[in-house]
């Protein structure tokens, strides 16, 4: 059964329909088989925004630590700060000690980005990204990772 639902739900992940596919992201993600692991880094890679964080935050709740390398990219490099903000939370999730370098940049960016401006400072998209990076930090929970997550919570 599990298998068949599996199967149902790939198939919908890859229908042009973007809510139906986030939809199939978030079930992918409850399921939780590591047989979709590929199809949601595809979909972190290639779709829109709405349906990429939902594939950040599903690769996250599977835990499989093949997909960090993929996270971590979309991390630095996606234009969109709602699919870099599910990567973050998503590399928490798997507490990828490899990602605290790329989390660290978040938090180090943002404060030079604001360091001038408090109002912006405590507000927009960005500060979700941040405060996200922080707690993935906590999560990871290495003592570099806590340092650093320390050192950024103070700053902001």
């Amino acid at each position: 059964m599990t298998d068949e639902r599996l199967q149902k739900w790939l198939q919908v992940l890859r229908e042009p329909n973007a809510e139906m596919s986030k939809i199939a992201a978030d079930k992918l993600g409850e399921i939780g088989d590591k047989a979709a692991v590929p199809a949601l880094v595809e979909t972190l890679r290639t779709r829109a925004a709405f349906v990429a964080g939902a594939a950040a935050l599903a690769l996250g709740k599977i835990g499989d630590k093949s997909s960090v390398k993929d996270l971590i990219h979309a991390l630095q490099n996606h234009q969109d700060v709602v699919v870099r903000t599910a990567a973050a939370e998503a590399l928490g999730t798997m507490r990828a000690i490899e990602a605290v370098p790329a989390l660290k940049q978040v938090c180090d960016d943002y404060l030079k980005t604001y360091h001038s401006d408090r109002f912006n400072l405590t507000r927009g998209m960005e500060r979700g990204l941040f405060t996200t990076a922080i707690y993935s930090l906590r999560q990871i929970g290495t003592p570099q990772a806590i340092r650093i997550a320390n050192q950024a919570e103070s700053a902001g």
